[in-house]
């Protein structure tokens, strides 16, 4: 009996794995499966419905156009039960989502504009990680004095993170990661960026970046150079940094 059992369960698995590897049936398997979720809604926060969305992430990433539609729609579905259902149960269904980031990132990109609503929807709940990279500076002289470079980031009310000092150099190589962890992206946020030369005197402020978050976490990377804004800066130089700004769904291993 327990022989037959174990041969039952694999013949399951079996016929699990053709289903989702098959691109015909999983249109069809994705059809049957919105039309449940939509009848049924307390389906939702069923274990069924928590294990079956790693399976809808790997058709999002490579199945056909109709079928990346119908997973749109049915984790759209999910994601509208998560304010309502247990906590714990919307944490683990949105943690497992999030696996989907890059996708919907590229997906904003690459899909026709009926995906895009459905798309950013999804990432604008999604916990993920801000990952920003102060790479250099450019051109950060001064009237008086050396410059002694480092930044300071800051989000919203939380503490600031700072870069190592840089001592005299007007173009400072820092090369530093900071990463903020969020259980959903922080909409309407900024992040604020200020370069400070550090001196026998004190600190003066260089300038600064103002950034949207809301923009990373659609478009997935935002990098480049960046003019530093400063009202004092009366010598028309024109002073920079070299960022790049990352959403993701993981914690990368510089940002730690």
């Amino acid at each position: 009996m327990e022989k037959y059992t174990k041969c039952a369960s694999d013949e399951d698995a079996a016929l699990e794995r053709e289903m989702w590897s098959s691109a015909t049936i999983n249109e069809e398997v994705l059809r049957t499966l919105h039309v449940i979720f939509s009848n049924f809604p307390k389906l939702h926060i069923s274990e069924a419905a928590t294990l079956c969305i790693p399976n809808l992430i790997g058709v999002l990433k490579s199945g056909s156009e109709a079928a990346q539609e119908s997973v749109l729609d049915t984790l759209c579905l999910l994601k509208q039960s998560w304010a309502t259902m247990a906590i714990e149960i919307a944490k683990s269904q949105a943690m497992i989502a999030a696996e989907a980031i890059p996708t919907l990132q590229m997906l904003m990109k690459t899909c026709p504009p009926s995906f895009h609503e459905r798309a950013d929807s999804l990432l604008h709940c999604l916990p993920g990680c801000l990952t920003v990279t102060i790479r250099r500076g450019i051109n950060l002289k001064q009237a008086m004095g050396s410059t002694n470079a480092f930044c300071r980031l800051t989000i919203g009310n939380g503490p600031a993170r700072q870069t190592k000092v840089v001592s005299h150099s007007i173009s400072p190589e820092w090369e530093e990661g900071f990463t903020w962890a969020f259980d959903v992206p922080p909409k309407g946020q900024k992040l604020h960026i200020v370069c400070k030369s550090k001196n026998t005197f004190g600190k003066n402020t260089l300038g600064k970046v103002t950034i949207q978050i809301d923009k990373v976490v659609t478009e997935g990377v935002y990098s480049g150079l960046f003019s530093l804004n400063h009202d004092g800066n009366k010598d028309g130089s024109s002073r920079s940094l070299e960022i790049e700004i990352i959403w993701s769904n993981r914690i990368s291993n510089e940002g730690m």
